[in-house]
């Protein structure tokens, strides 16, 4: 994690979360991370949308030229992308595992900017992950933006395993993952999640808990 909207709302989650797998909606308080609000999301869960922004903050829809509540998160990436993004977001929420990505943001004279996002699963009913929180910033040393951001480019997702409490964020370095390995998605009831080297693998055949929401 390398911006300080990313890594102070990395942190504030983990202490939030405290021994729970994923914190609960009511144990976020805006106050609390007032600073980096601008750059704060939340995305809602929808059995019949993909994930949507719930709430968007000021410099991120400034940054996008529009008003982003209630549109898809994965519509701000390029149209071919879009499935894999859904997907991550999804993948999220299903096995609370918090994810950071490194993205590419082109705007409107065709200038692109590095920027990474963070997005932390988070429960609103009981203990089931129905809600993300993230975070959007530029990396630092980029040039400000001509023109509102068009659309943006994945780069490299991150995993980060939910399994490491009370970790501070530091500075994670993003792993590049193949596009089949960005498309999957999450497991069926029945399912295991096993890891190969730092990527998430789902295999079938033993009984496995499943966080999703039926």
């Amino acid at each position: 994690m390398q911006t300080k909207a990313v890594t102070a709302l990395y942190d504030y989650w983990t202490r939030q979360r405290g021994d729970r797998l994923v914190p609960p909606r009511s144990a976020i308080e805006p106050a609390d991370i007032a600073a980096i609000l601008p750059d704060v999301f939340i995305l809602e869960h929808s059995r019949l949308h993909d994930p949507r922004f719930r709430l968007a903050g000021t410099r991120l829809c400034a940054q996008f030229g529009r008003e982003l509540k209630g549109t898809a998160f994965d519509a701000l990436f390029a149209p071919d992308q879009r499935n894999r993004i859904a997907r991550i977001t999804e993948n999220v929420m299903a096995h609370g595992a918090p994810a950071t990505m490194q993205i590419q943001l082109v705007d409107g004279t065709l200038e692109t900017t590095e920027a990474e996002i963070v997005l932390l699963p988070l429960a609103s009913k009981g203990r089931v992950a129905d809600r993300i929180i993230g975070a959007f910033a530029p990396l630092p040393g980029q040039r400000q933006p001509l023109a509102a951001f068009r659309y943006a480019t994945l780069g490299a997702l991150s995993v980060i395993d939910p399994s490491r409490r009370h970790a501070a964020a530091g500075h994670r370095p993003a792993i590049p993952m193949p596009a089949s390995i960005m498309a999957i998605r999450p497991p069926a009831l029945g399912q295991t999640v096993s890891r190969v080297l730092h990527l998430r693998i789902f295999e079938g055949g033993r009984q496995a808990r499943d966080t999703r929401e039926h």
